[in-house]
């Protein structure tokens, strides 16, 4: 693996090299500038529209162009150095943007959608272009612009999450942010999702349909009572005209995928479709050691397990946006995904005594094969006001339908100390199949304030699910070969919640700027289990809670403000930790959820503080959290050597936290960026005695950097690592890393990219639960060391030179008889 990993970094190394030695041929000549030209009231293109670019202080080297049919422009081979941009068209006022800086860490630039107004309602503009970095950090928000990043190329929505500063993962899988569980929006709309679903969308949405992530640990008022703060994923909504992008990769640990974007946008509508495919197999082991203490004896309880998870997600998403007016906007978004597994696994047991002597040995094989699919429909309609756009009304609905199956199979031998077959074995199969279905519906307020800058907004939604789960469970009967259904480990129920919120809030700004930002949520939840078949009984809940929030925030200055904020939230308990379904996949640790569980309610009181100045920025963050009701997995030793692991709302605790985030820009062709933070969780002293918690801290950080030598390399890297404790014990991770390395071919219509995952060691999980009467070690591995070749072709130029066509000769001729003016005169390029 070490030689596959100098052979990539020859090549680039090499192609880097080969970069350089053409730029110092033509170094003066390198510099790319390329855009749209739109009308800024309409939104529509601006074709033939006049293009000149001239280095500031130098009016020789000047070029000049005309945009094409839909208002594209594009400039090559330009010498470096600061220019000035002029955009003049018939009908519209002059456009002067300076400051694009070409140099040679970065002479190529995208500058997007450059609006032109009326030439009755403006004399002209002077716009100062400013660089979009790779990550950006404005009033609380860090936002990761993915189209920037070597690391997108290739990856899923899933993985570059993992790449995000103060972001890391559970030894689950689970996104946390902070160390908590945020709200995952896609586009500014919540996603209202099952877990499982959201994993699938996340796994199958390709990393180059993002333009960027945001990430908002003090979150905005309409959800200001999610306790993991929140994660906006904006997808990329496509250029003036057909653009279209095809993606293939493949990675050494048994992966690969295929997608192809296709967007399409003129002046009011646009449209976006991603269709994907995915594969992937990964293997790994774990082990246990477990040590029991009863009150006359104590013996040992080892496991050691290999798996190999195969899977195939296909995926297709369509997004379409339409603008009548100003004033009116829709949006109407699908997602689909299919997804198909094979796993299995191979478990050995170990029983040993207080002599340290083997006396029994039991293998288990585990199947699971299934498949499962979900349908994801949202839409939005925008009414904003005429005298002002930031007074608007904005109507949110969605609907999501999916269904899961998992066939297990299971067989178990049983062996004495010295791998001696003792006759016995079982068969058991586990068929579990899982509909569900669900709608929400949002309406959100906002109003500007002409009395100190006020703004108040408000807004009411309601989410309704509605799940039906159903596991039959059965073992081979020996004596006649068939499988006899076992009802004590079966069960069929329903289960339904519907989640009603209505909020209010304003803001206002005093004097200095100092910021006051307040309101509250009231909210309704009620849930109810309907068991057509099972051990338990009916279970239903209801709870109303009023969550307010405030925060006062001072800005110094354009780069600097610190801010005081309290907020109270709610985390309500999940299907999965609420499910009583009992996992039999390990007979001698059954997994189960609780029916009965609360919601954990929080108080939560921070203090942020921002800088940004030159080179660097960072943001700080102290807190102090007091929990209720915190929901915990929670682990107990039964007789014949079993744990019964479920949830259960355990005692109040304390969180002190402290977090930050900065970046620094070394110098042009080198910046990094990183985080980290710690919490510290108390127990009170009558559990600690009852239940043996342990007070603990939690750790995790994030170091990320990128490397620009020219326009046509990119390299990126990030590291991770995390710690987390609970009150039964802890878990942590070890160092992970992430190379990505992109080059660009042909006029940059062909991007090869390479990412490294995890060279020097694969991804591990080191664990340890502390109860009243046991001790367990545990670890995991997965085989997450991976180098993968990417491929990303751009399926048509940027910039169309097509010939104009009748229609638009006419609307030319007809727009300069209106103003009665000549069409402005056209340099031909000069470099």
């Amino acid at each position: 693996m070490a030689r596959t990993l100098l052979f990539f970094l020859f090549i680039f190394f090499a192609m880097g090299a080969l970069s350089q030695t053409q730029q110092q041929r033509q170094k003066k000549l390198l510099g790319i500038i390329m855009g749209n030209v739109l009308e800024s009231k309409t939104g529509k293109a601006v074709p033939f529209a006049a293009v000149s670019v001239q280095i500031i202080g130098d009016t020789v080297k000047t070029a000049s162009s005309l945009t094409d049919k839909n208002g594209s422009f594009e400039f090559q081979q330009l010498p470096l150095g600061y220019f000035r941009l002029t955009v003049s068209a018939m009908g519209f006022a002059t456009l002067n943007m300076d400051s694009i800086y070409l140099r040679e860490e970065r002479y190529d630039f995208n500058l997007g959608d450059v609006k032109l107004s009326e030439e009755a309602n403006s004399l002209g503009e002077v716009i100062i272009y400013s660089e979009k970095p790779l990550i950006e950090n404005k009033d609380g928000k860090l936002t990761y612009n993915v189209g920037e990043s070597a690391l997108s190329n290739g990856a899923t929505t899933a993985e570059l999450l993992k790449n995000m500063p103060l972001i890391s993962n559970d030894p689950n899988g689970k996104i946390l942010l902070k160390g908590k569980e945020p709200k995952i929006l896609i586009d500014d709309k919540p996603t209202d999702l099952t877990a499982q679903q959201l994993q699938d969308l996340l796994e199958s949405l390709p990393g180059n349909s993002i333009e960027k992530i945001e990430v908002m640990t003090n979150p905005p008022p309409q959800y200001a009572t999610e306790t993991g703060g929140v994660i906006n994923i904006i997808t990329k909504k496509g250029k003036i005209g057909w653009v279209g992008r095809s993606i293939l990769s493949a990675g050494t640990r048994g992966e690969g995928s295929f997608s192809t974007n296709l967007s399409y946008r003129n002046k009011t509508f646009s449209f976006a479709s991603t269709i994907s495919l995915g594969a992937s197999s990964f293997v790994g082991n774990s082990y246990s050691k477990r040590q029991n203490f009863y009150a006359d004896s104590s013996n040992k309880f080892n496991t050691e397990t290999n798996y190999d998870n195969k899977n195939l997600r296909p995926g297709l998403r369509l997004q379409g946006d339409y603008q009548i007016n100003p004033q009116n906007l829709f949006n109407l978004t699908y997602q689909g995904n299919l997804s198909y597994f094979d796993n299995l696994s191979h478990t050995q047991y170990t029983n040993i005594n207080r002599f340290d002597e083997t006396y029994k040995i039991s293998t288990r094989t585990n199947a699971s094969q299934g498949d499962g699919y979900s349908h994801y429909i949202s839409g939005s309609y925008t009414l904003k006001s005429k005298k002002s756009l930031a007074e608007y009304i904005r109507f949110i609905g969605s609907w999501s339908d999916g269904k899961n199956d998992n066939d297990k199979d299971y067989y178990q031998q049983f062996l004495s100390g010295s791998y001696v077959p003792t006759g016995m074995d079982s068969t058991q199969n586990q068929y579990f199949n899982t509909f569900n279905r669900g709608y929400s519906l949002r309406l959100d307020y906002n109003k500007p304030l002409k009395f100190l800058k006020g703004n108040f907004n408000t807004g009411t939604s309601y989410q309704f699910s509605r799940f039906h789960n159903t596991l039959n469970t059965s073992f081979l009967s020996k004596t006649d070969s068939t499988f006899v259904p076992n009802n004590l480990l079966s069960n069929d129920f329903f289960f339904n919640q519907g989640i009603f919120t209505i909020r209010a809030g304003f803001s206002f700004v005093f004097g200095q700027q100092l910021h006051l930002i307040f309101g509250a949520q009231a909210e309704e939840t009620k849930t109810n289990f309907d068991f057509v078949k099972g051990n338990s009984a009916n279970v239903s809940n209801s709870y109303w809670n009023l969550l307010p929030n405030i925060t006062l925030r001072k800005e110094f200055s354009r780069t600097m403000n610190t801010a005081l904020v309290y907020r109270a939230s709610i985390r309500r308990p999940g299907l999965g930790e609420l499910n009583p379904n009992i996992d039999y996949s390990d007979p001698y640790n059954l997994r189960f959820g609780n029916p009965f569980l609360a919601p954990t309610l929080a108080d939560n009181f921070d203090w942020n503080f921002s800088l940004m100045k030159g080179k660097y920025y960072i943001n700080t963050s102290v807190g102090y959290n007091i929990v209720k009701q915190v929901i915990n997995s929670f682990r107990t030793l039964a007789g014949g050597g079993k744990t019964f692991i479920t949830y259960v709302n355990i005692a109040d605790r304390k969180e002190y936290e402290a977090s930050a985030w900065g970046g620094y820009t070394f110098n042009k062709w080198f910046r990094m960026n990183g985080s980290l933070g710690y919490s510290y969780n108390v127990y009170a002293e009558a559990e600690k005695q009852l239940y043996k918690y342990q007070d603990g801290g939690s750790f995790y950080t994030t170091v990320q950097y990128t490397y620009n030598p020219n326009s046509l390399l990119t390299m990126e890297g990030t590291a991770r690592f995390s710690s987390f404790a609970d009150p039964q014990g802890r878990s942590r991770s070890n160092l992970t890393m992430n190379l990505g390395f992109m080059y660009r071919f042909f006029e940059r219509r062909l991007v090869v990219g390479i990412n490294i995952a995890d060279p020097f060691r694969a991804q591990q999980y080191f664990s340890s639960v502390y109860g009243t009467n046991f001790n367990i070690e545990s670890f995991s591995s997965s085989n997450t060391r991976n180098f993968r070749l990417t491929l990303s072709y751009q399926l048509n130029k940027l910039v169309q030179k097509k010939a104009i066509t009748d229609k638009q000769k006419q609307d030319i001729i007809n727009k300069v008889k209106s103003k009665k003016a000549p069409v402005p005169p056209v340099k031909k390029p000069i470099v």
